[in-house]
């Protein structure tokens, strides 16, 4: 997602190589018919068009990064907190791109820096490990102000259980995320729920079966996970590592899930299965075990008989709490 010089210079390459073809395609047509030697002003036009994405990337990432999300990031995101000045940096630029390329929109809700931030930190956290992916299919995230149904509907009813969702058909390329439950998965960080980190998880799963797998991840550790999702989903009786039982409705949502708990609780999970930890170490190309006992402890939080920063006037405890441990 980065603009890298090694990045940078094959897109230099690749812009050259279409403007060069667009050129000799555009000569080759002029000599069969004279007014055809116009097109031969499409090849500066295609360089540029090539080149386009990377030269916005780069005046984003030079751009100064803003205090208050600065501020945003020091006080809720502990991966962050623990991360050295060179990879905070790096975090910074990413979330810079994410919110420069990807819409967040508040539906009946206001998604304010904080949101956006924290919709940014979901999607850079799993893919922090990787140095040359991006998600390609992402071009809006919709906040919702409550759980939904699989409708995307969210009237308050009994039936809206569903806390975030990668959208489908006419939703394609569009997540949906319960404002309650994305604040909630910062805001408690000593859980193991996190459903920006869980359907940014599910994006991940479906950019690498469309586009491929990171280069960073080795394929010995893609057929050990194959081989374990299938071993572990044919017997959930054994359940080595202990997980919630949404975790075992299909390999989709183990991912997710397990996603979830490398990311917030990794400590927890290295101690219930070192072997499974050590797989997704190799997955997500990044050792969270050893990284967030680095940061500090935390000095913000939000006590349980507080008032919930949703704003639905209930105590935390009775609303983005409880729905965050369901």
């Amino acid at each position: 997602m980065l603009v890298t010089p090694e990045t940078n210079r094959r897109n230099q390459r690749q812009a050259f190589v279409a403007a060069v073809v667009v050129a000799l395609a555009a000569g080759f047509l002029g000599w069969l018919s004279p007014a055809l030697w116009l097109l031969l002003g499409l090849s500066p036009c295609t360089y540029w068009w090539v080149r386009r994405r990377y030269l916005r990337r780069t005046s984003v990432m030079q751009q100064p990064f803003p205090d208050q999300w600065e501020q945003i990031l020091h006080e809720h995101v502990a991966f962050f907190e623990a991360l050295d000045d060179a990879g905070k940096a790096r975090f910074r630029q990413l979330v810079q791109v994410f919110l420069d390329e990807v819409r967040i929109t508040g539906i009946r809700t206001e998604a304010d820096d904080t949101i956006r931030v924290l919709v940014a930190v979901s999607a850079v956290i799993p893919i922090f490990g990787f140095h040359d992916w991006e998600y390609h299919r992402l071009r809006e995230v919709l906040i919702y102000p409550d759980a939904f149904d699989d409708a995307y509907q969210s009237r308050g009813g009994s039936n809206e259980t569903i806390l975030g969702m990668v959208g489908l058909h006419h939703l394609s390329g569009v997540m949906i995320l319960s404002k309650p439950a994305l604040l909630a998965g910062f805001v408690h960080q000593s859980g193991t729920h996190n459903v920006g980190v869980h359907e940014f998880a599910h994006l991940i799963e479906k950019e690498t079966s469309e586009y491929g797998v990171p280069p960073e991840v080795p394929w010995m550790a893609v057929r050990q996970w194959v081989r374990y999702v299938a071993r572990e989903l044919a017997h959930p009786s054994r359940r080595g590592a202990r997980l919630s039982d949404y975790a075992y409705t299909n390999e989709h949502e183990f991912f997710a899930v397990l996603a979830e708990y490398f990311f917030t609780s990794p400590e927890s999970l290295k101690r219930r299965d070192p072997a499974l930890y050590a797989l997704l170490r190799d997955l997500f190309h990044q050792d969270t075990e050893s990284l967030l006992p680095l940061a500090p402890r935390r000095r913000h939080g939000i006590g349980r008989n507080a008032p919930c920063p949703c704003g639905s006037g209930k105590k935390y405890k009775h609303c983005c709490l409880a729905k965050a441990r369901t």
